[in-house]
């Protein structure tokens, strides 16, 4: 396999043996438009000791959009991904990650923690972890709207800053049950540094170049010296995000006239799009095997986007 690490716009190849097919673009949906699963939901909650309750949107592949709607079993059984807000947030602003995942066919769990205000990145962590859990009942109980259809093997994780914090937290706990993350803009909590030297599955971390909360310079020593040589990995810097960017349209507008974070230097629903490009492909590729989307992480449309200067930084590890 090849290996190849990129600074800014220099390549440096290091092995030259990448497989032939995994470089071809076949008929699949491009990660960065709608999958072709319409979208059920429904609210959940669950507890996680010492912590308490959390608080939880469940989304699925369904034959119609809409609460409660019947699942579509057409592609099942298909993967979970819990995915995590960050300090302050509640699991309904951050909701265009569960959507644009559950709608390429994934089973998504969103949370809000017990205490959202909290520095604590373990709570987080912990709600990764006990999201899984609760995924896995609700697949064992015959009256639940995902009965039988989620893969109890197979599980991601994505957060946003506390949230990406208590991803790799999570990720790199013992006995960890994500099989990949991706941790957007994480806050360098002590336990999560320590916890990414554990980190032996997939990792694709994500900053804004312009996050003026967590920016670059806190994120890629997660890439460089913490997440070891022998994990893949991957760091990208989206060229003019910031940290908001990686919220909900409206609450991110909320935010900015607010005067919280750095001015962006690209519009919201262009940052949103280029980082659902890169977690979409990270996870159809890491969870379900599906080599047409190697491109989009690892070859020529990765390459195209660092050309365009549609990412200010990119590099990545294979093995």
């Amino acid at each position: 396999m090849k290996k190849i690490i990129l600074f800014g716009s220099a390549a440096i190849i290091i092995l030259l043996a990448f497989p032939i097919h995994a470089l071809q673009v076949n008929n699949v949906p491009s990660p960065d438009e709608p999958g072709p699963y319409h979208i059920g939901h429904y609210k959940i909650s669950y507890v996680v000791p010492p912590y308490g309750r959390y608080w939880a949107t469940i989304r699925y592949p369904a034959i119609r959009d809409g609460w409660f709607a019947p699942k579509d079993t057409t592609g099942a059984p298909y993967p979970g991904i819990v995915v995590a807000n960050g300090f302050a947030g509640s699991e309904w602003n951050i909701k265009w990650i569960p959507k644009h995942l559950s709608s390429h066919g994934y089973i998504t769990i969103c949370f809000t923690p017990p205490n959202k205000y909290s520095g604590d990145t373990t709570q987080w962590a912990h709600g990764f972890n006990g999201g899984i859990e609760k995924l896995k009942s609700q697949n064992n109980l015959w009256f639940s709207p995902i009965f039988d259809i989620l893969d109890i093997e197979t599980f991601g994780g994505i957060g946003l800053s506390m949230g990406g914090g208590g991803c790799i937290e999570a990720t790199g706990a013992i006995n960890s049950e994500i099989d990949a993350a991706v941790p957007l803009a994480p806050a360098s909590s002590e336990s999560a540094k320590a916890a990414a030297q554990n980190i032996t599955v997939p990792i694709q971390l994500q900053v804004g170049n312009n996050d003026g909360m967590v920016p670059p310079e806190r994120v890629l020593p997660f890439y460089t010296e913490l997440i070891l040589n022998t994990t893949v990995k991957e760091y990208l810097s989206i060229t003019g995000g910031n940290h908001i960017g990686f919220i909900d349209e409206f609450v991110a507008r909320l935010a900015e006239l607010l005067g919280i974070d750095s001015p962006r230097g690209i519009e919201f629903e262009e940052q949103r799009r280029v980082s659902k490009k890169y977690f979409t492909a990270w996870f159809q590729y890491h969870l379900k095997g599906l080599d047409e989307y190697f491109t989009y992480i690892f070859g020529q449309e990765a390459q195209n986007d660092l050309d365009a200067g549609i990412l200010s930084d990119f590099r990545y590890n294979l093995i």
